[in-house]
């Protein structure tokens, strides 16, 4: 019987390893991204990231919810890095071939962006713009304060416009909620302030601010007519209100009239006795109406001042009144209240912010019909500088 032949198995030997050299071991390819936890909607962010086993110069796609959106290249230690805008919370992943990161999440925090558009002023437009970004992060809660009290509150999505009134004097505060959808972090509340300036008003002007005007005045017990148009009555009232206040005597109401009428000096009384009593400040050529020894009203009035004529001072009393116009030899006097000798205190059409009468003591024509009236035989009367 014949002995089967010997096989000899021999190892297949490599080019590689007849010539003495190792074979090489190719290790997978791990990637790593991370990034901040919470951020503003469009801010700035850094996306950071690993590659293990380093491949420098390799470019890694990076991706947001599955779609590639830009490339960063792999430094000499394997780290990289990408500055994005955060327009989205994720998923973001790093690739390469095979390779993928786990995905990396953010919250994010909407953007509110809000002004006051608007010259500021009384009586003129005032709006505010107020939007939320992104638009589908949440809605916006407005609530407007006029002098502190709430006067408006309304929600909008995403965006809101609203128109502000400006009718008076005053401050609004608008505050701003935002409520996050489900999923973006919370936003800090807003508030914006607006003073509301008052408007230059002279003769003619017209509008709400007018009315507060005449309002503010007669409050400081200046004579006044309820009006919203500043015509010739007003403007006797403004010329009262600047003289007392040692104003320009102008009867325009710009910033400085407007401060005083905020913070306004309250002349008091020269006399207290008798209780009512009238009181003719040459000074400031005005005239007081005192009742009850409190001054009840402030009239203007122009006293002696022509070359040669005065206004006599002191302590008088009316003595005689013409209901009507009577003839003097200071001229045509309106509803004239003597009070010594032929000197008056009676009404004129013309009553200029200063001294220009003969002697007598020149009022309005509006108010004196309600002076002739008020003002009986025996009133006293107080002339002095």
């Amino acid at each position: 019987m014949r002995r089967a032949a010997a096989i000899l198995l021999v190892p297949l030997v490599t080019a590689a390893a007849a010539a003495g050299k190792p074979r090489p071991i190719h290790a997978p390819v791990k990637l790593a991204l991370w990034t901040q936890k919470v951020a503003v909607y469009d801010q700035r962010i850094t996306l950071h990231g690993l590659m293990v086993p380093a491949k420098p110069g390799a470019l890694v796609r990076v991706s947001l919810g599955g779609t590639v959106f830009a490339h960063a290249r792999v430094g000499p230690k394997g780290g990289f890095k990408l500055v994005t805008r955060a327009k989205s919370g994720g998923p973001y992943r790093a690739g390469w071939y095979d390779a993928v990161s786990r995905p990396q999440f953010l919250t994010v925090r909407p953007q509110l962006e809000a002004s006051l558009v608007g010259s500021r002023v009384v009586g003129d437009p005032l709006t505010l713009y107020a939007q939320l970004r992104p638009g589908g992060g949440g809605a916006i809660r407005v609530d407007v304060y006029r002098n502190g009290k709430s006067t408006f509150t309304r929600t909008y999505r995403g965006h809101a416009v609203v128109r502000l009134g400006t009718p008076a004097l005053g401050e609004v505060r608008v505050s701003l909620h935002v409520e996050t959808r489900k999923g973006y972090a919370a936003v800090r509340p807003k508030l914006l302030k607006a003073r509301l300036l008052a408007p230059e008003l002279q003769y003619g002007s017209s509008g709400p601010v007018v009315a507060q005007l005449v309002r503010r005045l007669g409050a400081l017990h200046y004579a006044v007519r309820s009006s919203s148009t500043f015509g010739s009555e007003l403007f006797d009232s403004v010329i009262a209100f600047q003289k007392v206040q040692g104003l320009e005597r102008d009867g325009v109401v710009g910033p400085n009239v407007w401060r005083r009428l905020a913070s306004p000096h309250v002349p008091q009384p020269r006399y207290s006795s008798p209780s009512d009593h009238l009181e003719i400040d040459k000074t400031h050529q005005v005239l007081y109406v005192v009742r009850g020894s409190q001054i009840a009203v402030i009239i203007p009035v122009s006293t002696a001042g022509i070359a040669g004529y005065y206004t006599p001072e002191g302590a008088f009393s009316i003595y005689r009144k013409v209901d009507g116009f009577d003839n003097s030899p200071l001229g045509t006097l309106y509803k004239p209240m003597y009070f010594t000798g032929g000197y008056a205190l009676h009404g004129n059409p013309s009553v200029p912010p200063y001294p220009a009468s003969h002697g007598c003591i020149r009022a309005p024509m509006w108010i004196a019909d309600w002076l002739y009236e008020t003002n009986d035989y025996g009133e006293t009367v107080y002339v002095y500088s």
